[in-house]
């Protein structure tokens, strides 16, 4: 059976949304199609609408994934300001019902993001009313859902401090996008989208998006389609997951997978930037992706998941490596039922979530001290819990053949090398030194302007020792693989770095990162 192509508009430019997919593919053996990269907009300059909308119209294949920030404002960046009106968004909204008339045989999953409680940030103003904003969030929810007014005096103080053009354009948006994610409800009650996803983007246990949820909830089940949308965690992972959610409809079945926690305790935690338990997240995230949760003797593929411990803090409060050893026992012991699982003949997934925003330096340790990461078919440990998960069971699902051509086993290793030098070369041990480059140079970080082409070479340079690391005593693949690894700052700016394995395909200077 040949595998179908897939259309994809993604949520904005970067590697997460346009790159990870296209690996992904690759594995699969899939055809993905996506609008031009120079439609898909940069950073603060929005992705442009009409050129997405008439490449929506033509767009190949008969299965299709796609970012409602996108169609509506131009991406993820754009949609957390009020420049679009909510009567342009909605009319924009609105092709997706003209192309369910004109292309009834088309099956559309879509995603939107609920915003998250904050703002861009591009300089250190910028970051300041991006945490006021959410602190503000934060506290309005607490004095007028939850009624504690002795949280009014803080709410007033914050409010005082802040920017009245700042809080209107923040308040804008995000009735704005309410009233597209909401529409987008209407539109699955309709038949014009297939499936749906609502992603909450970086939030709380507490704040102004929980009312949004609690409204969007009540309206799914109003319109009484739970089963087609799906409301949990997440942004950037969630175009990988309706990509295994189509593979998975391809195929006409659903791949069994088994949960495996590092500790209950664990997966009961609220992570950082999310407002719901990793459980809750991980199965609204399988039944997003179309896969079916069943116990360990039925399963096909297992997920493991390195759970934090008590709490997850960020990597960059991670201590140095042998002081953690709760931690690191944690780590041993998820590594040795890995391989077990994997001696079982059972695919393997592993989400290292024990930190946010990076791998953890003593899962990696205990997978060298083990032989290695070769028995596993999915990794990440990167960002959100959300955005890790989705990763990996995307991953999973895709290297599940499921009937389909048998998965690319190069593609496979080239993209596990590819997160082992991004979630943990890049995100746990590089960036800080780059962020530390960046200081010295007095280059502001968040838009490294002049400085980014040096630090960007500095950076390319500290990670080739991760590379080799990689492809040698993780993959046991060669370390002279590791000379095919291309690394770029594709925002300019160093929250994200693009790790891309050089194919020598001549069509790759066309997703070359700008100049």
């Amino acid at each position: 059976m040949i595998a179908p192509s897939i259309s994809l508009i993604p949520l904005d430019d970067r590697p997460c949304n346009r790159l990870f997919p296209r690996q992904l593919a690759a594995i699969s053996g899939y055809r993905l199609c996506m609008p031009p990269r120079e439609r898909l907009g940069w950073f603060t300059q929005p992705g442009d609408c009409v050129a997405i909308a008439d490449w929506l119209r033509g767009c190949p294949g008969d299965r299709l994934v796609i970012s409602l920030d996108m169609l509506c404002y131009g991406g993820l960046v754009a949609s957390r300001t009020s420049d679009v009106e909510t009567g342009m968004a909605l009319q924009r909204l609105e092709a997706l019902r003209d192309l369910r008339r004109s292309r009834p045989d088309l099956t559309i999953f879509a995603f939107s993001i609920v915003m998250r409680l904050g703002t861009t940030v591009t300089d250190a103003d910028s970051l300041a009313t991006h945490l006021a904003l959410g602190s503000y969030s934060q506290l309005l929810d607490r004095v007028e859902r939850l009624g504690e007014e002795s949280a009014r005096a803080e709410l007033d103080a914050v409010a005082s401090q802040l920017d009245p053009g700042a809080l209107s354009v923040y308040l804008a948006a995000r009735r704005r996008n309410h009233a597209i994610n909401s529409a987008a409800v209407r539109l699955v009650a309709d038949g014009a989208i297939d499936h749906l996803i609502l992603a909450q983007e970086d939030s709380g246990p507490v704040g102004i998006h929980i009312p949004e949820l609690l409204a969007l909830r009540a309206q799914v089940e109003e319109f009484r389609v739970a089963g087609s949308v799906a409301i949990h965690p997440g942004a950037d992972e969630v175009g990988m997951v309706l990509m295994a959610r189509h593979h998975h409809g391809a195929a006409g079945r659903a791949l069994p997978v088994a949960i495996d926690y590092a500790s209950p305790e664990g997966a009961a935690a609220i992570p950082l930037f999310e407002h719901q338990p990793i459980l809750r997240t991980i199965e609204s995230q399988l039944h997003a992706a179309g896969a079916r949760l069943v116990p360990i003797g039925d399963a096909d593929a297992v997920l493991f998941v390195h759970t934090p411990i008590q709490v997850q803090r960020d990597i960059a409060e991670a201590p140095p490596p042998g002081r953690a050893p709760i931690l690191a026992a944690q780590a041993e012991s998820v590594v040795e039922r890995t391989k077990a699982a994997n001696d079982a003949g059972l695919l393997v997934g592993l989400a290292d979530l024990a930190y946010a925003n990076g791998a953890d330096p003593e899962l990696i340790a205990a997978l060298k001290r083990s032989g290695g990461a070769s028995h596993l078919s999915a990794y990440a440990g990167w960002n959100t819990a959300a955005n890790t998960l989705g990763t990996v069971i995307a991953q999973l699902c895709l290297t599940a053949s499921n009937g389909l051509p048998v998965p690319a086993a190069g593609a496979v290793t080239d993209f596990l090398a590819c997160r082992f030098v991004d979630d943990y070369g890049y995100q746990a041990c590089v960036r800080s030194k780059a962020a530390q480059q960046a200081q010295e140079m007095r280059a502001n970080p968040f838009a490294l302007g002049e400085a980014g082409p040096a630090i960007e070479r500095f950076t390319r340079e500290e990670l080739k020792p991760f590379a080799h690391e990689a492809y040698s005593d993780l993959l046991g693949a060669g370390s002279e693989l590791a000379e095919r690894v291309q690394v770029s700052l594709p925002w300019g700016r160093l929250f994200e770095v693009e790790v891309e394995v050089d194919s020598g395909d001549s069509t790759r200077e066309s997703e070359k990162k700008r100049s």
